[in-house]
């Protein structure tokens, strides 16, 4: 009965992750493309799970519903990696630099600057 409430805990953190705006990749990205990517992943996922739930009779449809929400996982899993790969932090970049919204700040220096100050440190 515990490795059941364990599992059930583990899958509602994990879904938290996904939901809340505040800790999925998405939050990387300015409010008006965070805003439009999750309206995308919406739409596909009622579609997803129309497909699924909707058309339950036929063993066709089925397959095709859950062919339809398989993919959905790896798409909205691919969305995320590509958020994540595009707005994410520099390799390099210090968190404090960051502002709250986790986007840059303007006197985040450009890759040319940090290899002279590295040149200029290292003689």
């Amino acid at each position: 009965m515990y490795a059941v409430l364990k599992f059930i805990y583990f899958l509602l953190k994990k879904v938290r992750y996904v939901l809340d705006p505040n800790l999925n990749p998405l939050r990387l990205a300015p409010p008006h493309i965070r805003y439009f990517a999750t309206i995308i992943l919406a739409c596909f996922w009622c579609l997803a799970f129309g497909l699924y739930i909707g058309q339950f009779q036929l063993i066709g449809y089925n397959m095709l519903g859950h062919i339809a929400v398989i993919s959905m996982v790896f798409v909205t899993w691919a969305v995320f990696k590509q958020f994540n790969r595009i707005y994410g932090p520099r390799e390099g970049t210090q968190d404090w630099l960051r502002t709250p919204d986790r986007s840059s700040r303007c006197d985040e220096m450009t890759d040319e600057e940090r290899i002279s100050k590295v040149k200029e440190l290292s003689k």
